[in-house]
């Protein structure tokens, strides 16, 4: 039996706009509130979708608050489906998992962006709602220009 997994690529294209890349389709996503539905996206993936634009969203807000300079946050989201819940209202229980990968393009130091992280997920009403219905992962990364950061 193999495990379907449905993934979404976020990045930001303006501010208060993230690009999505899903599999078969492009769309972008404003504030993490208007999410425009096509008939060529599957549920799955506008599913990730909105917990990729909220997350930016909320990222922007507390980064601007805390003072982060972020140029630009890139999030990937996957998850894997459970085709064994057979549920006609589409939400985050359609996943066994889901895991998130943050990539802020950013010149604050690594210990800064962990407590910018911890206050995205706090603050996230959706990866809120996303935890109590299935296991979801948020890991940050930082890509750093300098051969000699260590």
């Amino acid at each position: 039996m193999s495990k379907r997994v449905v993934k979404v690529l976020g990045f930001s294209v303006r501010e208060s706009q993230l690009a999505i890349k899903t599999a078969n389709f492009s769309f972008t996503v404003k504030d993490g509130k208007e999410l425009v539905r096509d008939a060529q996206v599957d549920s799955e993936e506008l599913i990730l979708a909105k917990l990729a634009g909220s997350i930016h969203a909320v990222g922007n807000l507390i980064g601007s608050t805390l003072n982060v300079d972020l140029k630009s946050i890139q999030i990937e989201v996957s998850g894997i489906v459970n085709d064994d819940l057979q549920k006609q209202g589409m939400d985050a229980g359609a996943f066994k998992q889901i895991d998130v990968i943050v990539k802020p393009t950013s010149t604050a130091s690594i210990l800064v962006l962990k407590e910018w992280i911890d206050a995205v997920k706090l603050a996230c009403p959706v990866f809120a709602n996303f935890k109590q219905q299935t296991a979801t992962i948020i890991t940050l990364v930082k890509e750093y220009d300098h051969v000699k950061v260590a």
